[in-house]
């Protein structure tokens, strides 16, 4: 059973994966709400709250994520309450500070810098904060450093050893690029030159993934199946035998994102209890 909770969670996607359009003949989205809904099988909807759930995302003229808000109902006062609990500034298009704070309490927690050499990212701290100072500890404070060659980019990443009190190196992580700059390989390393992890992907015409196979380290495929305006309509994890299937179906406006998602989640593994139906409402504003 731990194994297979290990694969579902494995499985999981991100339904929230509302990134902007950048079409020619699309306006430019301001801001876009996200309301996750689960529905049972009597057909009752049930709202589903927390961090990477309910949210506000708004973005600026440039497409990039501004501020991020974690969205509560007030069941007493029958509306959403908005907390803030990301928010992201940039040097022209570079992305060079980002800032984690609590959606209950408004304090920063977390602190990532971005340092840039001719639009190319050099080196990300990320940083533990409390009561407004930087703390020192494992799994808080890390930073990432990172080389280029043609088509490969090579990450190192350092994390805080409270044994030592200093950064030691944890994992290098390798990417490597198609022509047309799609990530085709990423291998991860260890602190002793093994490679323990290693996902292949596949892009189709349009240069989205259509499939990516992991091995070595829970070993894997996931394929895509996508619709005509672009979105995912079904995802398949397969595993060992388990074979976990999403499908999905869509509502658009009149500038062709979706509006309203849904999603049915299938298996062969027969002590699974199915995950309920979920529906997301994206409501949008643009500029």
């Amino acid at each position: 059973m731990k194994k297979l909770n290990l694969l579902l969670a494995i499985c999981i996607s991100t339904l929230a994966s509302c990134a902007q359009e950048k079409t020619v003949n699309k306006p430019k989205i301001k801001s876009e709400e996200i309301i996750f809904f689960k529905i049972d099988q009597g057909g009752t909807r049930t709202r589903r709250e927390g961090p990477g759930m309910d949210e506000l995302v708004e973005y600026n003229t440039d497409g990039n994520i501004e501020k991020v808000y974690v969205i509560e109902f007030d069941q007493a006062k029958n509306k959403n309450v908005y907390n803030l609990h990301e928010r992201y500034f940039y040097e022209g298009k570079n992305l060079i500070k980002t800032e984690k704070l609590g959606y209950r309490t408004g304090e920063v927690y977390e602190e990532i810098l971005r340092k840039y050499q001719q639009n190319k990212l050099l080196r990300k701290d990320v940083k533990s904060i409390e009561n407004g100072k930087e703390v020192l500890k494992k799994y808080g404070s890390f930073y990432h450093e990172y080389t280029y060659e043609p088509n490969k980019e090579i990450e190192k990443v350092y994390e805080h050893d409270e044994d030592k009190k200093a950064f030691v190196l944890t994992y290098i992580q390798h990417k490597f690029f198609d022509a047309n700059k799609n990530l085709i390989q990423e291998k991860l390393e260890d602190i002793h030159g093994e490679i323990y992890e290693q996902n292949d992907l596949t892009y189709n015409t349009e240069n989205k993934v259509v499939k990516k196979i992991q091995t070595l380290r829970f070993p894997s495929t996931v394929t895509y199946k996508y619709n005509k305006e672009g979105d995912i309509i079904e995802n398949k994890y397969e595993s060992e035998g388990t074979i976990i299937t999403s499908k999905y179906a869509f509502k658009y406006d009149l500038n062709g994102n979706w509006v309203e998602k849904k999603e049915i989640k299938t298996t062969n593994i027969k002590q699974y209890i199915p995950d309920p139906e979920y529906i997301i409402k994206r409501t949008i504003v643009y500029y």
